[in-house]
């Protein structure tokens, strides 16, 4: 189930990062500081209602806006987070997801055994990593390319940002590689981002 939330709330968490990189930070945390319960609960019954369409094989569309996916991540999945990550908020563009979190890399568990040492020397201790990449869906797939990475508001170099996914990401989900086609779940065929929103189309199979 956890799988499947991280996909959509992630389509909606991108290998799963702050939306702080679209607007200036003091702005984009007034605007969401405190989610609500009963907004994570709206994104909790959609969720359920995709649930009940894939059992019944029924067609759905289903809106998901960004308030409800902000309080999702706050009440439901941040205590989910491995330690060392914190502080996850994602932004929705048109076609883009923006992402961000602080990150402390000492207590990370990457699940990797060999460290790399390039990696081990710029990455100690708490830093905030930025992220935004481009999502496609179409016939019940979905891929992600990434397209910035920033690290303390200064950008990574591509062949840094593809040694961070090899230690970071792969290890724990050797699905979530990007350029990689992925299944969508609950029989989603597509899902559409938009500004402060992400449409789920769901279709029998």
């Amino acid at each position: 189930m956890f799988r499947k939330l991280s996909i959509l709330a992630g389509l909606a968490i991108v290998g799963s990062l702050s939306w702080y990189l679209l607007y200036p930070r003091q702005q984009a945390a007034g605007l969401s500081a405190r989610p609500s319960r009963s907004e994570a609960d709206s994104f909790s019954r959609k969720l359920e209602m995709l649930a009940a369409g894939e059992k019944t094989h029924k067609a759905n569309t289903v809106e998901f806006k960004q308030s409800e996916i902000d309080a999702y991540l706050q009440h439901e999945l941040a205590p989910l987070f491995p330690k060392g990550l914190d502080q996850v908020a994602i932004r929705l563009e048109q076609g883009l997801l923006a992402g961000g979190a602080r990150i402390d890399f000492d207590a990370l568990d990457t699940g990797s055994a060999r460290p790399n040492p390039l990696l081990s020397a710029l990455l100690r201790g708490q830093h905030v990593l930025d992220v935004v990449a481009s999502i496609k869906t179409q016939n019940g797939t979905g891929s992600y390319e990434v397209s910035k990475v920033m690290l303390d508001q200064r950008e990574i170099p591509k062949p840094i940002v593809d040694l961070l996914i090899q230690k970071y990401i792969v290890p724990k989900y050797p699905a979530a590689k990007p350029n990689t086609p992925f299944p969508l779940p609950y029989n989603v065929d597509r899902a559409d981002l938009q500004p402060g929103k992400l449409i789920v189309h769901q279709i029998p199979r």
